[in-house]
């Protein structure tokens, strides 16, 4: 006899399970749920105000250097479905950092230069194709549309088949489905936008991102460049400081601007290293940054070439204790 299969189990204090299936990200290093407050320890209105004045200042210094500056905040999911929410609602969208954000700089006369994804997100018509339900990432449908939206800001012209690419259709254990017991899955699609451009550049902390044995856990100081050399390439340099939604690999933003510029570099960091960017000269700086890490505000005192030698040595001494410990398990096997 077939017995009743149990209900997943999970940490509410970390998922908050809505309706129809949504996952939330609530919990975690940046406590994500608390940043919904003026009065927030981590992101209350006096961090949201040191934003909005560092992108003045960011602002300014690009405008004098000719480089055109584009500020995106991604919106946690928090923040676009609050229809998915139980009612009463566990946050209030409408006090999210970057809705907070939004409003201060409505006041600047150097405003423009924040891309606004919330309310083109919140409505969408295809709204509830732009996250993973059971991820904390948007979709490949999500990084498109905001793709289409930067495109529109600093005057390119969009690639029309890109979600028609190559990519893997699965039923995926993504990070919070993962969280359950059982895990939940939801079937996803996993793309590579890469056809027309080559990635001339890769440094090692990039290169041992990408390793499936360490990857995981050294992102900060991943460079990477890319180079499109078909006659349709737009002649345009851009430059990205980002987190995992632009990222490095061919699934994200990063990619997606390389088949459509001439030469994209990407760093991972939240800061700006202002030395490389007068040695790169770009056309375009484009700052991305998801909505639960404004808790920190940015210093712009990365230096690269420092920062990848710190991580450098961090994933030698990474390197060392896997082996050592595989040593360990081999001597017991």
């Amino acid at each position: 006899m077939v017995g009743t299969p149990k209900p997943p189990t999970f940490d509410d204090s970390f998922v908050h399970k809505g309706r129809d299936g949504w996952l939330f990200l609530v919990g975690g290093s940046n406590s994500v749920s608390s940043l919904y407050d003026r009065n927030s320890v981590l992101a209350g209105d006096a961090t949201i105000r040191k934003w909005a004045d560092l992108i003045e200042q960011r602002a300014r210094r690009f405008e004098q250097m000719g480089i055109q500056y584009v500020h995106i905040n991604v919106p946690e999911k928090l923040t676009i479905y609050g229809d998915k929410l139980w009612d009463p609602p566990i946050v209030d969208w409408r006090l999210s950092p970057a809705v907070r954000l939004r409003e201060m700089l409505a006041q600047s006369p150097y405003g423009h230069v924040w891309l606004d994804l919330i309310e083109p997100f919140t409505t969408a018509p295809n709204k509830d194709d732009l996250y993973f339900k059971t991820d904390s990432h948007w979709s490949g449908e999500g990084c498109y549309f905001a793709y289409r939206l930067l495109c529109e800001r600093i005057g390119l012209e969009p690639e029309p088949d890109l979600l028609n690419r190559a990519h893997q259709s699965i039923e995926g254990k993504l990070d919070m489905g993962s969280k359950f017991d059982p895990p939940i899955y939801e079937p996803v699609k996993f793309y590579d936008f890469r056809m027309k451009t080559q990635r001339v550049y890769s440094n090692a902390i990039a290169r041992y991102l990408e390793t499936p044995e360490f990857g995981a856990q050294i992102h900060v100081g991943t460079h990477v460049r890319y180079r499109n050399e078909t006659p349709d390439a737009q002649r345009k340099k851009i430059l990205i400081f980002g987190d995992s939604f632009s990222s490095q690999r061919g699934d994200a933003l990063t990619a997606m601007l390389a088949e459509t510029a001439r030469d994209v570099e990407f760093v991972w960091s939240s800061n700006l290293d202002w030395a490389f960017i007068k040695r790169v000269r770009p056309d375009v700086v484009v700052y991305e940054l998801v909505e639960r890490f404004m808790t920190i505000v940015a210093t712009d005192k990365l230096s690269i070439r420092r920062t990848i030698a710190r991580q450098w040595l961090k994933a030698q001494r990474l390197h060392f204790e896997a082996r050592r410990r595989a040593a360990r398990q081999a001597i017991r096997a």
